[in-house]
């Protein structure tokens, strides 16, 4: 009878023993959420690595426990080797990430999308080991989705660049207003010769010399719709002359032809991205000519400059490049059609919007 109580009391004992063991078996906080696949696995490792050594443990209690019940009722102990029957308790080290090789840009289609709201709650829902207050579950979602960045794929990413830029292209500057101001060089083309009197003749020939143009208007949609002025002034070469009979004697010096005109101008602008365009223009208009064309000798001293109307029109075309909103910059040719001095002209635009 004193052995049975004596082996009760042992039992109760050693079952004391064990749960005041801190690696006792028991309820444990499991930790659901992990940062990546690597330490998961790590953790996992780590906990059977933790059961076996508390199962040897207890395997080692317990022959421990057989060693006294043989010396208590047979006298002798087994004199047996405990051995762990769960292996041994080595450490277990944390798995190194393998990186596969990065893909080729050419290859990557599109990148996975952010999961919607809706989904990131049910997941985040599975995966925590509480339950969290609605309304404040509620306002942390929304400053996530306040915060975070959306992902988008590459491709939709350069798609979504490339409208972007063609609608910027397509609405900046194409309504307004315009002002160009264009100088350049007028080339005459023409000598001229008329008569008068008997016997007299005026041989005219002229050399390069200023054309400009001051025009503005309306824009729309690369149309151009506008008024301008024109100045141009030649000086007579040096083979310039005056004939009475067959004297020949040489205008005034610095005789030349002065022109000013108004007209009506109409263009397009066809523009092959938002810098680089090429541009046409059209002007009618009605100008005069202040010509210089006599000989001192021949007019005793008085200045027989005359006037000149006529119908003035002209054509031209260039490149425009467009480096901002609001400014522009030409380089074109212009036909100059007037009566005293035609003209191929060479200028340089330099336009602003409005």
């Amino acid at each position: 009878m004193k052995n049975i109580v004596l082996l009760a009391f042992l039992s109760l004992l050693h079952s004391w023993v064990i749960a005041q063991s801190p690696n006792a078996l028991g309820s444990r906080n499991v930790q659901d959420y992990f940062q990546d696949v690597e330490s998961k696995s790590y953790y996992q490792q780590e906990r059977i690595r933790s059961m076996k050594g508390e199962m040897n443990e207890y395997s080692e209690r317990l022959h421990g426990l057989q060693e006294k019940f043989h010396k208590i009722f047979y006298g002798n102990p087994t004199d047996e080797i405990h051995q762990t029957p769960f292996g041994s308790k080595e450490k277990i080290s944390y798995p190194k990430r393998k990186y596969r090789e990065p893909v080729p840009i050419e290859e990557v289609h599109s990148i996975a999308r952010r999961p919607s709201s809706k989904s990131s709650n049910e997941k985040r829902s599975n995966q925590l080991a509480f339950s969290v207050d609605q309304s404040k579950a509620t306002s942390e979602k929304e400053v996530e989705s306040q915060e975070e960045p959306l992902v988008l794929p590459l491709a939709e990413e350069k798609n979504i660049v490339q409208e972007v830029k063609r609608e910027s292209f397509s609405n900046v500057s194409r309504f307004g207003g315009y002002l160009i101001l264009r100088p350049g060089v007028a080339i005459p083309y023409k000598t001229k010769n008329s008569h008068y009197g008997v016997s007299g003749t005026k041989h005219r020939k002229y050399d390069p010399g200023l054309a400009l143009t001051l025009s503005g208007g309306y824009r729309w949609n690369g149309w151009k719709f506008g008024g301008g002025v024109l100045y141009r002034k030649n000086d007579h070469d040096s083979k310039s002359y005056e004939k009475n009979g067959a004297i020949a004697h040489p205008f005034a010096n610095g005789s030349d032809s002065t022109t000013i005109a108004g007209f009506f101008e109409s263009g397009y602008t066809h523009s092959f991205n938002q810098w680089v365009g090429l541009y046409g223009l059209l002007g009618l208009g009605y100008g005069v000519s202040i010509v210089e064309d006599f000989a001192p000798l021949f007019s005793g001293g008085v200045d027989r400059s005359r006037l000149d109307p006529f119908f003035f029109a002209s054509a031209g075309f260039g490149v425009t490049w467009t480096p901002t909103d609001f400014f522009a910059l030409s380089l074109g040719y212009r036909y100059l059609h007037e009566r005293e001095v035609p003209a191929h002209s060479l200028e340089i635009g330099l336009e602003g919007k409005f």
